[in-house]
């Protein structure tokens, strides 16, 4: 190949080159003009961001086994800005439970350089269909126009371990106990429940169905004990102080 050629070669190169990148910048352009711009790229983005929670709410459902429509909406309503649009229907196996969620999702457009172009931030709704035959889920459907559904959030049990621990030390007896609880100055919305009996102070400490932590004090040695989800399941174990005076305090699943 002569230089001539080589140097026309790389000069026709360079052309389509530009052309290519030239179409990627105006085709869009001319798309929305002659009035076929598809949905924006920042909203596609953004509906698959939120598609990750729904995932999430969608395993959880699975995981907890549950049944019952108030259940459904209260475990959805847990996760970080997610809100409950409508719900209809009484349990999965009878009547089918109908749910719309709202989930906030960022999305962002790039151009072909990767610097991005523009962002938002959007709230995406979610329709699941729960039953009684099957569950299926619609994703980005039209959010109702009602206002959302009051859910109260779980309190939150994190970080509270070491902090009940130390506090419990050296304490010896349920009246010492009871006050070093209260000293902690824990969420109202955490259920509080004491027993004691031969020496030995229990403390039951429960957040949600499956946050619980159970304590036990004998001669000023404090200990906690986080049972586990499968012992926490409806039918299973409850969080009570009186666990913390049997056996079965500090016992894994079988």
């Amino acid at each position: 190949m002569t230089r001539r050629t080589k140097i026309a070669v790389a000069a026709l190169s360079v052309t389509l080159l530009a052309g290519l990148l030239l179409g990627l910048v105006i085709r869009p352009y001319f798309a929305r003009k002659l009035g076929d711009p598809g949905p924006e790229l920042t909203h596609v983005s953004a509906v698959a961001a939120a598609a990750h929670t729904a995932d999430n709410i969608d395993s959880a459902f699975q995981r907890d086994a549950m049944y019952k429509a108030d259940e459904y909406a209260h475990t959805a309503a847990q996760f970080e800005g997610v809100e409950i649009m409508s719900l209809t229907g009484e349990t999965h196996w009878q009547s089918g439970v109908e749910l719309t969620v709202r989930i906030p999702g960022d999305g962002i457009e790039k151009g072909w350089d990767g610097y991005t172009i523009k962002t938002s931030h959007e709230l995406i709704c979610f329709h699941f269909h729960l039953g009684p035959d099957d569950d299926t889920r619609s994703d980005d459907v039209p959010c109702p126009p009602s206002a959302p559904l009051q859910i109260a959030k779980d309190p939150d049990l994190t970080g509270v371990d070491d902090r009940l621990k130390t506090a419990l030390t050296n304490r010896l007896d349920e009246s010492q106990v009871r006050a070093a609880v209260t000293a902690l100055n824990l969420d109202p919305a955490i259920r509080q429940d004491f027993a004691s009996a031969d020496g030995t102070v229990g403390v039951a400490l429960r957040a949600a169905q499956y946050e619980c932590i159970i304590a036990r004090v004998t001669g000023g040695k404090a200990e906690t004990w986080r049972p586990s989800r499968i012992q926490l399941s409806p039918g299973e174990l409850d969080c009570t102080a009186g666990i913390a005076l049997s056996p079965t305090f500090g016992t894994t699943p079988h």
